[in-house]
């Protein structure tokens, strides 16, 4: 493997601002994106619930469907470019947004399926050249560091971007907002274009044959230990018992709590920055929590928080809203700290000849997981009670979770 400019290596707290400012910014304009179009579909545009999915489908579906082109861009140009060249398709999308509701509603419908699918695309393409890059870029004691700056960096931009949408919208009407957004991914660009040409190079001694490129070997890759195997089972099933819950969570808390929507909404605020929190807090945990006892012990809290929300559902008044407060609090903190966790040890376990591929693999298995349960959560809320359900489903995750104490994890060693 190797990195072609060495330089900005040699300066890893300035290369970990620039990476974590060019996220926050990143993040920040795809999270009023993604508040603003469903929101403009429905409200402006009069689009009923399966034009949303639709739309939701657009956003997601390139993630798993071009999980192996990604892969193949990735090894096969720097970094940075392939970075730039992300940022480059939202700065397109969303410009197009911004003029798409000046033409005809068909049309406005048409631009934000595109702008989704380029949003999907530019996630993949960020998602696997920053782990790539990370590893190649930074010494291995610097790891922890830049993923706590790179989580606390997203989980702000995904909490602050919905507020500022619903500002945007109020102060600069509809194609004001995604203009905003636009200008948002181009600053990303100009800060993207500091970081170093980290590029992949053949592994010498190649095995005949093998393609390292497609989705089948990458997904491969992430059971290829029993430690890799056992996150990547526990990623799939946290993934697919949220998005089960997520289908019907909305309804039950509003039928069965006092919680209103601005409740719901400062809720849900607060949630997303015990998730910055957290990720401050990975590089701060006694060294005996830094490994595999840290990651079993956060990663048990994540997937085990949501039966308190079903708890929080069936308990009277003031405790209820606490069970529930207590359990997005949770999730949120734990899932904080225990991504910076597993992907410090996934950077340190998966070569570099791998990485891209199992970056993509791991990735289109996890978002496959994301409509599945939401369909089935869509499924199990019409059979049964919402309520219910949630505290079926929290209570299988719970039980689910064991499995991440396997001593296959446990013995995972500590940060250097």
């Amino acid at each position: 493997m190797s990195i072609s400019t060495g330089a900005p290596a040699r300066h890893p707290a300035a290369l970990t601002r620039r990476l974590s400012t060019a996220t926050f910014v990143s993040f920040f304009a795809i999270a009023v994106i993604e508040f603003a179009v469903p929101f403009v579909a429905v409200a402006t545009l009069g689009a009923n619930a399966m034009v949303v999915a639709v739309l939701g489908v657009c956003r997601f579906a390139p993630q798993v469907l071009f999980a192996r082109a990604a892969t193949a861009a990735v090894n096969r140009y720097d970094q940075r470019t392939v970075m730039l060249a992300s940022e480059a398709l939202r700065v397109l999308a969303f410009a197009l947004s911004a003029v798409a509701l000046l033409v005809s509603p068909i049309v406005g419908f048409v631009v934000f399926a595109l702008a989704n699918l380029s949003l999907g695309l530019g996630s993949i393409l960020t998602a696997v050249a920053v782990q790539v890059l990370v590893p190649l870029a930074f010494e291995d004691q610097e790891l922890p560091r830049v993923y706590s700056r790179l989580g606390m960096a997203e989980s702000l931009a995904d909490g602050g971007g919905p507020f500022f949408a619903g500002l945007a919208l109020a102060a600069f009407d509809v194609s004001g907002t995604f203009v905003v957004a636009a200008i948002l991914a181009a600053g990303a660009c100009l800060l993207l274009r500091g970081m170093p040409r980290t590029r992949v190079s053949e592994p010498v001694g190649r095995v005949p044959g093998r393609d390292r490129s497609s989705l089948r070997h990458g997904v491969l890759v992430n059971f290829a230990s029993k430690p890799l195997g056992v996150l990547t089972s526990w990623a799939v099933a946290y993934n697919l018992g949220q998005c089960v819950i997520e289908a019907m969570l909305l309804i039950a808390i509003l039928e069965r709590t006092s919680i209103g929507a601005a409740s719901y909404g400062v809720i849900k605020t607060g949630a997303v920055l015990c998730a910055a929190l957290g990720a401050y807090l990975a590089t701060r945990l006694p060294r005996s929590l830094t490994g595999g006892w840290g990651i079993s012990l956060f990663g048990f809290g994540a997937i085990g928080s949501y039966l308190l929300l079903g708890i929080g559902l069936y308990a009277p008044g003031a405790a209820g809203v606490a069970f529930i407060v207590a359990g997005f609090a949770l999730d949120e903190l734990c899932s904080g700290v225990v991504l910076v966790l597993i992907q410090t040890f996934r950077a340190r376990a998966i070569s570099n000849e791998d990485r891209a591929a199992a970056t993509a693999g791991y990735r289109a298995v996890n978002l496959t997981a994301v409509p599945v349960g939401f369909l089935l959560g869509g499924i199990l809320g019409l059979v049964l009670s919402p309520s219910v359900t949630i505290v079926a489903v929290g209570a299988a995750m719970l039980l689910f979770g064991l499995v991440i104490w396997t001593p296959h994890v446990r013995s995972v060693a500590t940060a250097a």
